[in-house]
């Protein structure tokens, strides 16, 4: 007997139903939801962005830049796109892609948002932004490095699907 769905919830019940294995894909690349507190987090405690990087900025950039004692040029410099804590694996993609679903095309939201995974404040993050906790030595390409050629470890993994890097801030 065939079973039919409102058509809202199709695109889930697809994925619920799809070969692909998302239990080790970090909760917040398979809830939007809990993306977005993450997210939130991430704007209050470490001032996450420009809302709009394809806007001049310059305000967030000043702000930005005299948090680093840096130049405003060179704190632009400073994205997520180039942090060790940005996930770009082709794993975390995938679980990206599949968490986005087929609500919209997945893979070319990746590519037109530069989507990567924030290793300290476990959310879907676009590479043109920046937060204050930023690291040098990125991205993490999944290659068994931090992406600027040292290795950072054992090249064992024993955490899959858990973040790299945990910061606590404001934690009681």
């Amino acid at each position: 007997m065939a079973t039919s769905y409102p058509k809202s919830l199709q695109g889930a019940m697809d994925q619920m139903m799809s070969d692909s294995d998302t239990s080790e894909c970090p909760a917040p690349t398979q809830d939007i939801t809990l993306n977005l507190k993450n997210r939130a987090k991430a704007i209050t405690a470490a001032k996450y962005g420009p809302e709009n990087p394809n806007l001049p900025n310059e305000a967030f950039w000043r702000r930005k830049a005299d948090t680093w004692d840096a130049s405003i040029d060179d704190a632009k410099k400073s994205r997520c796109g180039n942090c060790a804590a940005f996930n770009v694996s082709d794993k975390i993609k995938q679980c990206i892609a599949d968490g986005i679903g087929n609500e919209a095309d997945p893979w070319g939201t990746i590519k037109l948002a530069d989507l990567g995974y924030c290793e300290i404040f476990d959310f879907k993050c676009a590479a043109s932004r920046t937060c204050d906790a930023w690291v040098v030595g990125g991205p993490n390409k999944g290659e068994g490095d931090s992406g600027d050629g040292e290795d950072m470890g054992d090249g064992e993994d024993d955490s899959e699907g858990e973040s790299l890097i945990k910061i606590h801030i404001g934690a009681k």
